[in-house]
């Protein structure tokens, strides 16, 4: 894990709501029309993901439209007071994260990613966005480190995306167990493979299908932790 990153991420912490533009202190509310149109052409622009390595190279990202599902549907669910992130659990070039912490009702935005060089391009966009809208990111932590990491505990969570299509069943079956145990009641698992058989600690609400980058109707899993 980058520490030197992470504290100096974390002297940037902010809260926000849902709305149109408004900077308060250093708090920016979005609507999710706006933040698509703000984070569209960063990423548009930003170096596709070549990773390499013994990690899987598979590598597709959560299109603009799945992620307002996501945060229309987080809006409408009723989630513990202490449950107020939001986490993507291998975060690619951050796109979930940087969108999360423009709108929504996170008051923080985590992405936790093992591959550098997905880490880098997360923090070249982050820093595009910055130069855009000054002030913005501060809600956002990106590190580089594996989501399994025990330092990482996701009591605080009230969404989780995972974009886990092509994990392999040892992560998968780590991953669920690790969220099964310290998710509080009521949070949310978006995810593109449920597991299977699905945790008792897990009720599956809905299975739909939405854009991914590599398909139109990706199978998408709404999940909440009882």
């Amino acid at each position: 894990m980058d520490h030197t990153g992470t504290r100096r991420l974390r002297s940037r912490g902010h809260s926000q709501g849902q709305g149109k533009l408004k900077t308060r202190r250093q708090h920016i509310n979005l609507n999710t029309d706006a933040v698509t149109a703000i984070l569209a052409p960063i990423y548009s622009d930003l170096a596709v993901s070549k990773a390499a390595g013994h990690h899987n190279l598979t590598y597709g990202e959560i299109e603009w439209e799945t992620l307002k599902y996501i945060v229309d549907y987080a809006q409408r669910t009723p989630a513990q007071k202490h449950a107020t992130k939001f986490y993507d659990l291998g975060c690619g070039r951050g796109r979930s994260v940087l969108y999360m912490s423009l709108t929504g009702p996170f008051e923080q935005s985590v992405g936790i990613e093992v591959l550098p060089e997905r880490v880098s391009l997360a923090k070249e966009a982050l820093g595009k966005l910055k130069a855009n809208i000054p002030g913005a990111g501060a809600k956002v932590r990106i590190y580089e480190a594996s989501f399994l990491n025990p330092a990482f505990k996701y009591r605080d969570a009230r969404v989780v995306f995972i974009s886990n299509l092509c994990f392999d069943s040892e992560t998968q079956a780590a991953l669920f167990r690790k969220l099964e145990n310290e998710l509080p009641a009521d949070s949310l698992v978006f995810c593109t493979k449920a597991p299977s058989p699905l945790p008792a600690a897990f009720k599956l609400l809905s299975t739909e299908r939405k854009p991914m980058s590599w398909t139109p109707t990706s199978e998408f899993n709404i999940l909440q932790h009882v």
